[in-house]
């Protein structure tokens, strides 16, 4: 190996360093900026970071099909408001809607982008309040009054969710991802609805 390569090597090793613990101050985050800084800082620049998509875009056919699978959310939201459970259906909602967003501009921009890490954030924030609303849902009733369907598919949808960050990117993401935003939309169903049945 040449004194050049050695020296390029060196600089990558440096850069990707530096990414870990980039600066987000210039991001755009706002009043977010030190909940962002937090995860950043928890975790190394891993939890702000995300999936390469490329060559997929929102205009390529599994681009757009992958941001359709969002549209699980509108209709599990629209499905818990008409039986009466607006607080759940509307939060999911909203998931699903900056979901789109977050995922829209991940493929739109591609890797490392501030525009991207603030609509991550904010879709965990959404997503988040979300599942714990689910969560309180579950200990109102008791985890042993769920149908065990609701827990295999809660199940299923968490393994899809991990699997995303062991094939962190293209096809095997998309569908893997997919399959957590169909699932999750299908499990706030089921859980609005027995929560619906069993208060």
């Amino acid at each position: 190996m040449s004194f050049i390569e050695d020296a390029e090597e060196e600089d990558s090793e440096s850069e990707t360093s530096i990414d870990k613990q980039r600066d987000l101050s210039s991001d755009g985050f706002g009043m977010l900026l030190p909940l962002a800084e937090s995860i950043d800082n928890l975790t190394g620049g891993w939890g702000l970071s995300y999936a390469d998509l490329s060559p997929e875009t929102p205009q390529t056919p599994a681009g757009r099909a992958f941001l359709a699978t969002n549209i699980g959310y509108a209709g599990a939201g629209l499905a818990l408001g008409l039986k009466g459970d607006f607080l759940l259906g509307s939060l999911t909602e909203v998931a699903g809607a900056v979901s789109f967003w977050y995922h829209y501009s991940q493929l739109q921009f591609g890797t490392e982008r501030s525009e991207v890490r603030l609509a991550l954030l904010t879709d965990y924030l959404t997503a988040g309040t979300a599942l714990v609303t689910g969560f309180v849902y579950i200990s109102q009733m008791g985890v042993d009054a769920l149908p065990l369907d609701t827990i295999l598919i809660a199940a299923a949808s968490v393994l899809c969710l991990g699997l995303c960050w062991v094939w962190e990117f293209g096809i095997p993401y998309l569908v893997l991802h997919s399959l957590w935003h169909m699932l999750s939309a299908y499990t706030a169903v089921l859980i609005g609805q027995a929560h619906l049945t069993l208060t």
